[in-house]
């Protein structure tokens, strides 16, 4: 019935003829091969799995990983972030972190000790749900060494303490590495069975991080090379190396990884914010320090890692920029990967969106639809390969996570989103070896946006469709003569739709992409 209601209702817009647009797609013309699309157990998911786990609610488990990772029921999400703890937890109100929801744990409890199993128990069952559920790429990523490793004592700089550049004690760099080695080996154990294939050292490393809201650290550019160095020498000592990926670069926002005369080209000035003002180091120009130093370039795999913030709220930054940051990277290294390993809503109000991040309403289209157009940008403009959300599960009112529950993590709290079903369109059929293809000329903002991706053996299209407009689009795929389309679903999240099985409405040969929606068509060649 639902299926008869939303034809009739789409149909009943269409008005004067012509509004009709031809989708030519060219499944030769290939671009990037997609890795994955993901998310991050920050800063939630532990407390409540363990909370869950306590009171027997096995069924409240499986919903959430089944929300989050299963390609029958959820979004399917191919990749996972588990944050490596660095001892805040334990170190309570003494952290200086005021939130408790924020606060990590610390698998290994002194330095050179032994492994903690009971700690980030909850993170851990929670990434065996993700592998059972078919999962197979999982990033570790630490936001800063473990505290009895930095120079204050804490998980995070603060202000008036003389950390300068950096939190880690140079000294303890190796260390820092060995800490990351016990803590994957662990996890690749047969004790927990995750098979953990990256490894991300340094987040945000451009960042102050002295708000006192959460783990983290800062590294100047040389410090950053140091810790990638002494990684690769210990994951090779230890045998790991052929099996572990070092993450490089996730850099807090694209323009911070710009050469600076991309920077000046883009908005007249090079970057300035953060870490940079401190007279203590480098700490911009990311994409030619990590790409363009031949030996880096080999240690992280010639891919680098990008976050997305404050780069959706004004048309130049969703375009324009990321325009220039893909045309940077392939000025460096022509065959480097980009991920986009980290976004949320930061930022104030612009002009291709009119809200902020604060207010995270389950059912907010607006939202949905502007999660939709960026993750449509950020694989046509910037050719990302890998797609990362931020939080999987938020206990804030922000739109900061794709799954919201209350503060008080109770299990009957949890709801599913609008804009985790929209990242469902593309996460749950763009699956890790699909190639992007060649699908031109629907790329407004306001209105309709499309892109299209083939499978490995050339049997599956899949066309993801975001409709931003307030009318229905009428669209013709055209395949040319390489292929015929044997069979055609279409899935539908929209004010009545969550990534549900819709049977478009059809004018003449055109199918009808409903206002306000976005769309996945999945064809078999």
């Amino acid at each position: 019935m639902k299926k008869l209601l939303l034809s009739m209702a789409v149909a009943s817009v269409l008005s004067a003829p012509g509004f009709a647009s031809t989708l030519d797609i060219d499944i030769n013309d290939t671009k990037q091969t997609i890795h994955s699309f993901g998310a991050s157990d920050a800063w939630s998911i532990n407390p409540a799995i363990n909370k869950w786990q306590s009171e027997g609610n096995e069924q409240a488990i499986a919903n959430l990983a089944d929300m989050l990772f299963s390609t029958d029921k959820g979004i399917g999400l191919s990749a996972w972030r588990f944050n490596i703890g660095a001892g805040s937890a334990e170190q309570g109100a003494e952290s200086f972190i005021r939130d408790p929801l924020r606060r990590a744990e610390l698998l290994v409890p002194e330095q050179g000790g032994e492994i903690d199993p009971t700690k980030q128990r909850g993170q851990i069952r929670f990434m065996q749900e993700a592998h059972q559920r078919g999962v197979n790429n999982f990033i570790a990523f630490s936001n800063s060494p473990p505290y009895y490793l930095t120079k204050n004592g804490l998980a995070h700089p603060t202000a008036a303490d003389g950390v300068g550049s950096t939190n880690l004690k140079p000294e303890h760099v190796d260390d820092f590495s060995d800490f990351l080695v016990d803590v994957l080996t662990y996890l690749r154990s047969d004790e927990v069975g995750v098979p953990v294939n990256y490894i991300s050292p340094i987040n945000e490393p451009t960042w102050e991080w002295e708000g006192q809201t959460q783990e983290g650290n800062r590294y100047n550019m040389k410090e950053v090379k140091a810790v990638y160095r002494s990684l690769d020498k210990k994951l090779t000592d230890a045998g790991l190396r052929a099996d572990i990926h070092i993450d490089g670069g996730e850099v807090v926002e694209y323009t911070a990884a710009l050469r600076d005369s991309y920077k000046r080209n883009f908005n007249g000035s090079s970057q300035t914010n953060g870490m940079n003002s401190r007279g203590v180091g480098l700490y911009r120009n990311y994409i030619d320090e990590l790409l363009g130093d031949e030996e880096i370039r080999d240690i992280i795999g010639n891919q680098i890692s990008l976050h997305g913030y404050f780069s959706d709220g004004w048309s130049d930054r969703l375009g324009k920029l990321r325009d220039m940051t893909y045309d940077n990277v392939k000025a460096v290294s022509p065959d480097a990967q980009i991920w986009m390993s980290e976004m949320s809503i930061l930022g104030g109000a612009g002009g291709v969106r009119d809200f902020d991040g604060h207010g995270f309403d389950v059912n907010d289209m607006d939202y949905a639809l502007h999660v939709g157009r960026i993750i449509h940008r950020d694989l046509t403009r910037l050719n990302a390969s890998a797609w990362h959300w931020w939080l999987g599960l938020t206990p804030y009112d922000y739109k900061d996570g794709m799954v919201k529950i209350a503060p008080s993590l109770d299990a009957n709290t949890v709801q599913d989103s609008k804009m985790m079903w929209t990242v469902g369109n593309y996460s749950r059929f763009i699956r890790p070896g699909y190639q992007r293809v060649e699908l031109g000329g629907y790329d407004d903002l306001k209105g309709l946006m499309a892109s299209a991706y083939l499978s490995p053996q050339g049997k599956e299209l899949v066309v993801v469709m975001v409709n931003m407009g307030d009318t229905a689009e009428g669209v013709d795929l055209d395949i040319g003569n390489e292929a015929k389309i044997s069979q055609l679903t279409t899935y539908v999240t929209n004010k009545e739709y969550d990534l549900e099985e819709v049977a478009l409405a059809k004018k003449d040969a055109e199918y009808v992409v409903p206002p306000r929606s976005t769309v996945t068509f999945v064809a078999t060649l």
